[in-house]
């Protein structure tokens, strides 16, 4: 039985039911795990004491999510290698490296975590409409809610980086580059350009407000276009990608402490925070920096093309 976002609740609410004798395909994020790293979907499977084999889009560290030991969770390669990682296997020439911008970022769908970076880009003034899309509107109340859900703002302390006066009129804005949801073969080419001409990707993650670190194709863009990135993504995003996917981070210039940071507000202001001392160097100075981690750059891209990441992956199964 394959479950989509579109059975989550109903299996949650009870009104979807499953057989005991088929496998159990579990599509995306599923509402992602709390700060315990519970997810509500899981516990309704381990709630009925579910035998079924459950296939998921997330690879399981099972030293985390002991709780959940008594199901049969697979790690399956193969399917997430399908499912986020076969994309861009005949992307094999990309724009050459010519820096003219900071930051491009790319969000889709309006998630609380995309509202959360779109803001904070703008804030610090690298929203730069060229190189970075945002699809989606919402006000200043409604983020002002986000924020207020994640850390104590009664002061406006975290408000503070998210919001000044123009903020309003960016909130209800939508900056739009032709994207086509899941067609990853044709939306490099709307991208590559965007991609070699920005110093930094920053990746906004699939639900980076949840607290189990969840892989998508989207670092990819930066990969094969051989670029640099760092995710908004959840704790121990960057960690979790090298230890199950075996792709290096570029520890040479950035400082990764962020990425162990649980609350997802405060992990975005340190995340901005550290790579705002790159925003007012030239392009030659971050064309420089770039050569400092060009072997690990090179190193990613041939993992990828030499799919010595699904190796990786295997070794999990």
């Amino acid at each position: 039985m394959e479950i989509t976002t579109q059975h989550y609740l109903d299996l949650v609410n009870g009104t979807l039911v499953f057989t005991q004798d088929e496998p159990l395909i579990l599509f995306d994020h599923l509402g992602g795990f709390d700060a315990n790293f519970k997810n509500r979907l899981l516990d309704v499977f381990l709630k009925n004491k579910c035998k079924n084999q459950i296939y998921t889009q997330y690879q399981i560290d099972f030293l985390k999510l002991s709780h959940y030991n008594t199901l049969n969770i697979k790690n399956y390669a193969e399917f997430q290698n399908r499912l986020n990682f076969k994309h861009f296997v005949n992307y094999t020439i990309h724009p050459t490296l010519n820096y003219k911008n900071f930051i491009c970022s790319f969000n889709g769908s309006p998630h609380v975590s995309r509202k959360l970076l779109v803001s904070i880009l703008s804030k610090f003034g690298y929203f730069n409409n060229n190189y970075c899309s945002k699809n989606f509107s919402y006000t200043k109340n409604m983020l002002n809610g986000h924020i207020t859900d994640y850390v104590n703002d009664q002061d406006n302390f975290y408000l503070k980086f998210f919001v000044n006066e123009h903020s309003e009129e960016f909130f209800q804005s939508t900056n739009s580059f032709g994207h086509v949801r899941f067609e990853h073969n044709q939306n490099i080419h709307n991208l590559e350009s965007k991609l070699t001409e920005s110093f930094l990707h920053i990746v906004s993650e699939t639900a980076a407000t949840s607290y189990y670190p969840f892989v998508t194709e989207k670092f990819l863009y930066s990969i094969v276009t051989r670029g640099l990135f760092l995710a908004y993504a959840q704790p121990g995003w960057h960690a979790h990608v090298e230890k199950y996917h075996g792709f290096k981070r570029y520890t040479k210039l950035f400082d990764y402490r962020f990425d162990s940071i649980k609350n997802p507000v405060e992990r975005l202001v340190e995340l901005i925070t550290m790579i705002s001392k790159f925003s007012h160097l030239t392009p030659a100075e971050w064309h420089d920096l770039y050569l400092i981690e060009q072997d690990t750059i090179e190193y990613n891209y041939d993992h990828y093309f030499s799919n010595r990441y699904l190796e990786v992956l295997k070794k999990h199964d």
